[in-house]
């Protein structure tokens, strides 16, 4: 989703209207936004015509922090202008429990083909720059998807334009905010959208949520938005606190058939248990999160899950968890797996041991892995490198406390 904002001279507000994402490839469908006629908006002195919106389709690629494209966006500037968002939300405005791509963590700029299919008069470079951060809000019973994006941004502040603000506002200092409440129409079905853009001197930063109905109640007001895109700790060139950490990173196995994300009070429950299981089987071993600190798998995964790294005599090493339910019982032939990289055993109480290799891996990631099938069809894998034992971690998957 793009903010509606003034780029190359050229308006553009991309509304996602159909997203598919595989094997990296996410297609979105951009519409215009119409709002209500204005000769005049509070805080413009001149107000140019309305422009038509434009409609498109392109694929993306996922990006990566420290792009040499962007230098500005490293991991650790990602997490601080998340955590800085994050303490922006008012009070008694609730941040849903999910994993980290929607629980307003800032991604990685998405990289566009440089051969992209453009309608006249727009480029990659229009549409491209920004790293998003998105989740759902709650306030009084009231949620909706709260967007927010920063981007680089030299060219000043753009010209007013009819159709497409309903204020301006020049706060203490020079920044410039735009703001909208409005409906729009989409093939018939009406949206009640708000809006807040901010204009620092290096940084555009916008804000946008959204109900389906004309009518539809919103979790946060204007004011509220243009406070967040305000925040000056959002801008590019804000400094990082040392030893702010990476950012977390979606986790969880896709599964084949999408189910439900796992209930809070379940995964705490289960991440108290893996922590307190760990400290017993590897006492002498130092990661640099705790192991109960499991996050929702990624959408659709139904799982507990996080990355961790390990410290043992051996060195670093990445350690990854995936607990869920294993639906079917075909998994239970230990047998079954005709690959000579997979190996399948018993156990006495009726659980089942897999174990592989992967023969792609680099670095600190996991190269080995193993999961345990326990007798509840609970599935607890993990990945691990060097200097963390296999035997011990599928006593470690096997004992209490671990089911789902």
């Amino acid at each position: 989703m793009r903010d509606t904002r003034r780029r190359g001279g050229v308006w553009i507000d991309v509304l996602v209207v159909a997203a598919i994402v595989t094997g990296g490839t996410a297609i979105a469908g951009a519409t215009n936004n119409p709002q209500p006629d204005a000769m005049a908006i509070p805080g413009c002195d001149v107000v140019q015509p309305a422009q038509d919106g434009v409609s498109f389709a392109i694929g993306t690629y996922g990006g990566k922090y420290d792009n040499p494209d962007y230098p500005w966006l490293t991991a650790s500037k990602a997490t601080a202008m998340s955590d800085a968002l994050i303490e922006s939300l008012p009070t008694g405005v609730e941040l849903q429990f999910a994993a980290p791509s929607t629980s307003l963590v800032f991604q990685p700029i998405d990289v566009y083909p440089s051969d992209a299919s453009l309608p006249d008069g727009i480029t990659v470079e229009d549409i491209s720059g920004d790293s998003t951060a998105s989740g759902i809000v709650e306030k009084s019973g009231v949620s909706a998807r709260l967007r927010v994006s920063v981007q680089e941004w030299d060219r000043g502040v753009p010209a007013c334009v009819a159709e497409q603000l309903d204020e301006r506002t020049t706060l203490p200092g020079g920044t410039v905010v735009d703001t909208s409440d409005a409906v729009s129409v989409l093939d018939g079905e009406p949206t009640h959208r708000r809006y807040a853009t901010a204009y620092f001197a290096d940084t555009i930063v916008g804000a946008t949520m959204s109900n389906d109905g004309e009518n539809a109640a919103l979790p946060l007001e204007v004011g509220e938005l243009r406070d967040i895109v305000s925040n000056p700790e959002l801008r590019v060139s804000a400094t990082v606190p040392d030893g702010t950490p990476l950012p977390r990173r979606d986790c969880g196995s896709s599964r084949e058939n999408p189910v439900p994300p796992l209930p809070r009070e379940q995964i705490e429950r289960i991440g108290s248990a893996l922590a307190d299981r760990w400290a017993r089987f590897f006492p002498d071993a130092r990661t640099d999160r705790p192991l109960n600190d499991l996050l929702p798998g990624r959408s659709g995964s139904g799982s507990a899950c996080t990355s961790v790294t390990v410290v043992t005599p051996s060195g670093p090493s990445e350690l990854t968890v995936d607990i869920s339910v294993q639906e079917g019982s075909a998994w239970r032939d230990a047998g079954e797996s005709s690959s000579p990289r997979v190996n399948g055993t018993t156990l006495p109480d009726g659980g089942v041991v897999t174990r592989w290799s992967d023969e792609f891996a680099a670095g600190a990631r996991p190269s080995e892995y193993v999961s345990v099938l326990r007798p509840s069809n609970t599935r607890v894998q993990f990945g691990f490198g060097e200097g963390i034992d296999v035997d011990t971690l599928v006593a470690l998957a096997s004992s209490p406390g671990l089911d789902l």
